[in-house]
């Protein structure tokens, strides 16, 4: 149900909108391209059978409007993109009803409180229109429905991805197998002056910033202090600190600047470098390699890494299972 309406919108209008959307008849037609019918010319009353219960073809308009609107620009599905949007709405809606099948059947509870605002902030909205009186019985309940519904599987994804601590071989085995989390990456360190040129700036401003850099950058090589002439030259906040930028890690300068630094020796300057920002000219001051921290500086961390990727795979284990051991008969009229 699309629970996202516009606060303008009349309570009666509202009324009206909730019902058509859940109501069977010749709502696909209307609001998405997708079949009304079967192959047999039947009425489509279901998107899917999961074990004898239907999800109704109503649900299923209603999230496909709202997928529309919050997938698309102006709502429109580019036609290429049709029936790979209805697929997944559909096996949304049906991992949803798995979800919070288990969840009931595992007793798990929502969270009332959290749905009980909820339900009293959209009844607040509303009451001064004039039509709410006679609607909000209607519209609060399927509210109600929805938000519980979402409680019960966020709860439930709650509950199955909080996984135990891991043991010392586990833990050992996990930082064995993910060096890379972690290793402390390459650090430089580096000086700049920077030539700022505005992006929109003309050629002829640009080649003159360049003529400028090379200048210096002839300076440089002659002997001339980095530091002094990035205080009189650059237009970067480094300037009061005669260039240096301090460490930084490899990548974090951008793509341009990466690929000349790369190249360079501790002590190298380089010629200059034409960026975002402007014209560049940078010196290579120091550069510590990778290296990798021993687990027990980094155990914490460790084991909440290693928790949150057995929990991410419970929680996908369990809505596998879930999906192999059900009964679903889809409807597949909306993209066939």
């Amino acid at each position: 149900m699309d629970l996202k309406v516009d606060k303008g919108m009349s309570a009666r209008l509202l009324f009206l909108l909730l019902v058509w959307v859940f109501s069977i008849s010749s709502v696909l037609a209307t609001e998405t391209e997708a079949p009304q019918e079967n192959d047999s010319g039947e009425p489509l009353s279901y998107l899917a059978i999961i074990d004898g219960e239907e999800i109704p073809i109503g649900e299923y308009v209603s999230a496909l409007r709202r997928g529309m609107r919050d997938r698309f620009y102006h709502g429109t599905i580019p036609e290429e993109e049709q029936k790979k949007f209805y697929q997944e709405v559909a096996d949304e809606l049906i991992q949803r009803f798995l979800l919070v099948r288990e969840a009931r059947q595992r007793n798990i509870l929502p969270d009332v409180g959290a749905v009980e605002t909820a339900v009293e902030q959209y009844d607040e909205r509303f009451q001064k229109d004039p039509d709410w009186a006679a609607a909000k019985e209607e519209v609060l309940l399927r509210v109600r429905d929805k938000l519980e519904a979402d409680s019960l599987v966020l709860r439930l994804e709650e509950a199955v991805k909080a996984v135990g601590k891991p043991s010392e071989k586990e833990l050992e085995e996990f930082y064995e197998s993910n060096k890379a989390l972690f290793t402390t990456p390459e650090r430089v360190k580096v000086s700049l002056i920077l030539l700022r040129v505005d992006p929109s700036s003309t050629g002829e401003v640009w080649q003159q910033a360049s003529k400028e850099a090379s200048a210096i950058v002839a300076r440089l090589t002659k002997g001339a202090d980095f530091a002094e002439l990035a205080r009189i030259h650059s237009s970067d906040e480094s300037a009061q600190n005669g260039g240096d930028m301090g460490y930084t890690h490899s990548g974090m300068l951008g793509d341009a600047a990466q690929k000349v630094l790369d190249i360079m020796e501790i002590g190298d300057t380089s010629a200059p470098v034409m960026m975002l920002e402007g014209v560049a000219i940078f010196r290579l001051q120091d550069k510590i390699t990778p290296e990798l921290n021993p687990l027990d500086a980094v155990r914490e961390r460790a084991e909440s890494l290693y928790m949150r990727e057995m929990g991410e795979k419970a929680w996908e284990d369990l809505i596998a299972d879930l999906r192999s051991k059900a009964k679903i008969e889809i409807n597949d009229a909306p993209w066939r």
